[in-house]
């Protein structure tokens, strides 16, 4: 009799366990497994060791607890290990307002913790301060824009600049949907370094790591100008964060060859991924691809600027 009730035991122990982390969203048990990398990620030949020390001094551990209770408190449903994930997005994101004069945020899973960091104002203008030198702006996020372009342009520099994790995706929305202005191309292209770092860059940024930046940006573009299609027959793994360096290749190639039919051409590199070609199911719904910049209608993470720029406007 007792060996009978040890199945059932057993089963009524672990099955709420196992229901549980079934009906957990995607996203939360993708936060849980995943092994965030040291350094936030950071690109070892960009010169970023000095952004990253510096991120670490103006973010001292007891303001994230802070920041993380509150958080917690007001998102319940959320875990500490989901947390973890987004904040360190929302790092990579301060990386990129330290180095450039504008940068909108594409997220609202991340803009959420950011909000929460502004209620403590004295912690937080501390932190601006000291990693930026001046107060880091958050714009009201009640009116949402799209911006396809502005998008292209953060998906390009942030494949530079880190490398993906599998949260990557979760948190930002769908990368590399949309092409490259072809303004912003020919600047890239013809205008100097130093001009490029005055037109797009903070005065006080990183000057080592804006000019390694440009530098291989401007060479990546000049290789793709002699080059024919090298991603041609070229079929990615859907998903898989070892596709992003090559997506980000192709984005700036198909983005000046072939404009007007970027969607066709990335569509053929990756054809059964979501995160890559037309709309998105993964976080979110994508904007339109209308290259004229008006797209009429957005939701969700992928391609519209939710929150605000960043520095001193």
């Amino acid at each position: 009799m007792f060996e009978f009730f040890i199945p059932i035991l057993v089963i009524a122990v672990i099955a709420p366990i196992v229901i549980k982390y079934a009906t957990k969203p995607n996203y939360q048990k993708v936060a849980e497994k995943i092994t965030l990398p040291p350094d936030l990620g950071v690109r070892e030949d960009l010169h970023l060791e000095k952004s990253v020390r510096r991120m670490k001094r103006a973010l001292p551990s007891d303001f994230k607890e802070k920041v993380k209770r509150r958080y917690l408190s007001e998102y319940p449903k959320s875990t500490e290990a989901y947390f973890e994930a987004v904040f360190f997005e929302l790092q990579r994101f301060f990386i990129m307002c330290s180095l450039l004069s504008n940068v909108p945020m594409f997220s609202k899973k991340v803009d959420a913790i950011w909000h929460e960091m502004l209620m403590y104002t004295k912690e937080y203008e501390k932190f601006s301060s000291e990693l930026c030198g001046e107060h880091i702006h958050h714009a009201p996020n009640d009116v949402v824009e799209p911006d396809p372009h502005g998008r292209a342009f953060f998906d390009l520099l942030y494949s530079k600049l880190f490398y993906f994790t599998e949260f990557t995706p979760i948190a930002w929305g769908s990368f590399f949907q949309n092409p490259v202005h072809q303004g912003l191309l020919q600047e890239l292209q013809t205008l100097p370094i130093e001009d490029l770092a005055k037109r797009y860059f903070r005065d006080n940024a990183d000057q080592d790591t804006v000019h390694a930046l440009l530098k291989e940006v401007k060479r990546e573009i000049e290789r793709f100008t002699k080059e024919k299609d090298p991603y041609k027959g070229l079929k990615l793994t859907p998903n898989a964060i070892d596709s992003a360096p090559i997506l980000a290749g192709a984005m700036l190639y198909y983005s000046y060859h072939h404009f007007n039919e970027y969607d066709m051409y990335m569509g053929k590199l990756n054809p059964a991924s979501n995160y890559y070609a037309g709309n998105t199911t993964a976080c979110g719904s994508a904007c339109g691809n209308q290259r004229d910049g008006n797209d009429s209608s957005c939701s969700g993470d992928s391609g519209s600027s939710c929150g605000g720029g960043c520095g001193s406007s």
